[in-house]
């Protein structure tokens, strides 16, 4: 900006951006002075580096509500705001008289191309359908500023006071409200520069525009809650920030994978003219994945105002900087600005990018092409003139494109003067990381005026798309359409025109003072492109045409379409089916995948249907019919023969029709057996327990886990299997407590998994038996003195019956007797010594006889 520019001191408030407070009379020294300051600072202006650029701020973010009613649209028509709008008025006369003095030449009249210029492009599957228009406001604003974008299911046009939701499959309308609705946009603001995307990194719609009030201006943002668009009251998140007389004019639309990015024009409305004061950029950190309730944290770092003004690379202002639609999985989104042409030609475009933290790395200037401001296009029978801007860039995609090795490049046009004098539009593609040019291109006419562009690659991002307006003195503003291929030679598009839709009368509106009069009539500001996500080699667009003024009013008519880059494939499916084989047992069930994969912009839906199935067997897809992707859930029943059959998988859709081979392998049920080994142990008395192995054997590939419980007349007995489940053995481990009664006891082992229960038996032998024991375990006497011990004898196991009682060990000279003996319960030890006993210590064995079982327990005798 130089001296001339500015009319009043600006003071920036952190919480209102950019510009805000009274005009005074030191106004002009001091926008000055903050102009050259930021020329001066470091990281800010040094040409021919990389600088860094640290945000200005970070403006507070309110949530906007969706009123309950409508709010009716503001009749207006609005500027088109130039960073020197006297600058750019010379320029245009100056471009519509070389127009006027350009040699005649015979006139093109809009309609179709000749067989001779056939256009290998095409519409691509019926999609060309008239979208939103001023009809649908009633009155509104002039231009629509008609724009639109494509996903995987719908295609959202915006146009300045409306939005539409349509079908992809027909660009049928599927919804729409008023944009001052849908924004939530406060009383009394005015909403305009409409901007739309996909973000396939978010998987979301993202859209921005600005609210302009005096005094009161936002900057508005937002995002649906998932990849639905359709519930446009209830499914969006809606933010704004408030930017008090700082008017963020002429927002563009970026993203990348970390922010959504926002480039504008600040202007300040403190001043009847609007001056102009810097470029401004936005980044707003997405939000979080997987929010679906717009709780996601919102804030927006902004990274210019009065006092830190945004520079080109060689120093001079940068003028509409317009981030990239990011249609790739890129980590980084470039943004473009041409340098501003209205003052002199002009041929550099300027680069920067966003980095986390956020910061703002400005790459540097690329050099293209010369260009001028555009000369305003004629119509015919009217002296009425449409606006072509001037010579910025008005939207730009960034996608990987494969035929430069799979670098990240960034499509981008404007509309400019050409070498003929008439308005031509001028395209690029970009390498931004190393600011060279890989492509330039131009789109002119020997007759006609060639505007309102929009240029995007197809998902496969060698090949792409060009729409504009042409008109002249003797045509009326059509939309066309250019493509070019992988294989078309740098900086061309292929021969012919896809010719989308036409004028049904010249462009007027005398209702509002200035335009279509003084100046010409309002059109544009832009128009839009962006890739099929879906098919490779398509394109979708929107743009305007004129219908006929209605009390005063342009009656403005937009159409909505999808182009293929090249020659149109008839629209078919395939089917293929995963796994080709699976195998069941009897009475079971298991799936297949059955995939559809369209080929020519197929969208339809298939029905699918399954033959060869065996007896007793059905089949069930889901969903049925199909877009791209079923499950065949296919269930056996318990008389269904075993054996091999091929399947096949049918889908038809009209009279298309394709199959999949498949098999299923019936095998007898799975199943399993039991066994235990040893058949039968023995335990009782002191062996209370014992250990069995239970062996799980597979039948016919059953590899379910298996419960195990044991089950028996067993009294007083405990089993516990371990493991359990249990896929091939296990152990039984029974105890038994000394009251368990003897005898022979069969066990019952059972095994159960699902609907199978197999058992198998084992014996228990419990043996009665007793046992002995003595107290006190110790003795100490002298010589010639008598002593005793207590022997119990214990029943185990329903023993019954008397124990003869017996001891050895005893020492020289002594007698022992047992009281009673034999005995049942229990009995008195006595030992009696002589003076002829020796001393010393001695281990008496005491045995217990009955029942055919013995058993001993030991005591200690000392003789002193």
């Amino acid at each position: 900006m130089s001296a001339n520019d500015s009319t009043s001191v600006r003071t920036r408030f952190a919480h209102r951006l950019l510009v805000r407070g009274p005009v005074i009379a030191a106004g002009i020294v001091l926008l000055v002075v903050a102009q050259m300051a930021a020329t001066a600072a470091p990281g800010r202006s040094v040409a021919g580096m990389k600088r860094i650029l640290q945000p200005v701020g970070s403006a507070p973010v309110v949530a906007m509500r969706t009123p309950p009613h409508s709010s009716p649209a503001h009749a207006v028509s609005v500027p088109v705001r130039a960073m020197n709008p006297a600058a750019l008025a010379a320029a245009k006369r100056r471009a519509d008289a070389a127009a006027r003095n350009a040699a005649p030449t015979i006139p093109r009249q809009a309609g179709p191309e000749s067989a001779a210029r056939k256009p290998s492009s095409a519409i691509f599957n019926n999609l060309n359908q008239p979208g939103l228009s001023a009809a649908d406001e009633g009155n509104g604003v002039t231009p629509p500023d008609t724009t639109g974008a494509v996903g995987p299911n719908f295609y959202m046009e915006f146009v300045n006071q409306f939005v539409g939701v349509f079908d992809r499959n027909s660009l049928a309308r599927v919804n729409s409200l008023d944009l001052a609705s849908f924004v939530g946009a406060p009383s009394g603001l005015t909403t305009t520069d409409v901007q739309v995307q996909w973000d396939p990194q978010s998987n979301r719609w993202i859209y921005a525009l600005i609210g302009f009030q005096t005094g009161n201006n936002y900057v508005l943002f937002g995002w649906t809650k998932t990849a639905d668009p359709t519930n446009l009251p209830g499914g969006w998140c809606r933010y704004g920030v408030g930017t008090g007389s700082s008017l963020n004019d002429y927002p563009k639309l970026g993203h990348d994978a970390n922010f959504i990015t926002i480039g504008s024009n600040v202007y300040s409305d403190t001043l009847p003219t609007y001056p102009f004061v810097t470029a401004n950029m936005w980044a707003i950190p997405k939000p979080l994945a997987g929010d679906t309730t717009c709780s996601s944290p919102v804030s927006a770092w902004y990274f210019a105002d009065a006092t830190h003004l945004l520079h080109n690379a060689d120093g001079s202002l940068a003028f509409t900087p317009v981030p990239a639609n990011t249609a790739d999985g890129s980590s980084t989104g470039y943004i473009v600005g041409a340098h501003d042409d209205t003052t002199a030609a002009q041929s550099k475009v300027m680069v920067w990018h966003f980095a986390p933290g956020p910061t703002l790395v400005a790459d540097g200037d690329i050099s293209i092409g010369s260009f001028s401001v555009p000369p305003s296009v004629p119509q015919p029978g009217t002296t009425y003139l449409l606006d072509s801007l001037d010579g910025r860039l008005t939207q730009a995609v960034q996608l990987r494109d494969p035929s430069a090795g799979g670098i990240e490049a960034l499509w981008t046009q404007h509309t400019v003067a050409g070498a003929g004098g008439r308005a031509v539009v001028r395209w690029n593609e970009f390498v931004p990381s190393t600011l060279t040019v890989l492509q330039e291109g131009e789109i002119g006419s020997d007759t006609d005026h060639i505007f309102n562009a929009a240029i995007s690659p197809s998902s496969g991002g060698s090949d792409a798309a060009v729409f504009y307006n042409r008109g002249s003195g003797s045509t009326l503003a059509l939309i066309g359409a250019q493509t070019r291929q992988s294989s078309t030679p740098p900086g061309q598009m292929d021969a012919g025109e896809v010719v989308l839709g036409t004028s049904a009368t010249f462009d007027q509106e005398t209702l509002f003072q200035g335009n279509c009069t003084t100046a010409p009539c309002r059109w544009g500001d832009y128009s839009g492109a962006s890739p099929d996500p879906s098919n490779a080699g398509v394109v979708w667009g929107s743009n305007q045409l004129a219908g006929p003024a209605f009390f005063g009013f342009a009656q403005w008519t937009t159409q909505n379409f999808a182009v293929s880059t090249g020659p149109v494939s008839v629209p078919d499916f395939s089917m293929s089916v995963t796994p080709a084989n699976q195998t069941v047992g009897v009475g079971s069930g298991t799936s297949y995948t059955v995939s559809i994969t369209p080929t020519g912009g197929f969208s339809g839906q298939v029905v699918l249907s399954v033959d060869g199935l065996p007896a007793g067997a059905t089949g069930t897809f889901t969903p049925n019919p199909a877009t791209g992707s079923s499950t065949l859930a296919v269930t056996t029943a318990t008389t269904t023969p075993t054996g091999t059959y091929p399947l096949t998988v049918r889908g038809v859709n009209g009279t298309l029709s394709h199959s999949a081979p498949a098999t299923l392998v019936v095998n007898p049920a799975p199943d399993f057996s039991l066994s235990t080994a040893p058949s039968s142990r023995s335990i009782g008395g002191s062996v209370s327990s014992t250990t069995y192995s239970i062996t799980v054997t597979p039948i016919n590939g059953f590899n379910s886990p298996v419960s195990l419980s044991a089950s028996g007349p067993l009294i007083g007995a405990l089993g516990t299997f371990s493991p359990n489940p249990a896929t091939a053995s296990s152990t039984l481990t029974v105890s038994i407590m000394s009251n368990t009664p003897a005898g022979t006891y069969t066990l019952t082992l059972t095994g159960t998994s699902g609907s199978l229960t197999h058992s198998t038996t084992a014996t228990l032998i419990v043996n009665a038996d007793f046992s002995l024991s003595a107290s006190p375990a110790s003795r100490t006497i002298n010589h010639g003195q008598s002593t005793t011990y207590s022997i119990t004898i214990t029943a185990l196991n329903g023993f019954t019956g008397s124990v003869v009682l017996s001891i050895s060990g005893t020492p020289g000279g002594s007698s022992t007797s047992f009281t009673p003996n034999p005995s049942a319960a229990s009995s008195v030890l006595t030992v009696n010594t002589g003076g002829g006993t020796p001393s010393g210590t001695y281990t008496l064995t005491i045995s217990g006889t009955g029942g055919g079982k013995t058993h001993t327990v030991t005591v200690r005798l000392v003789v002193n």
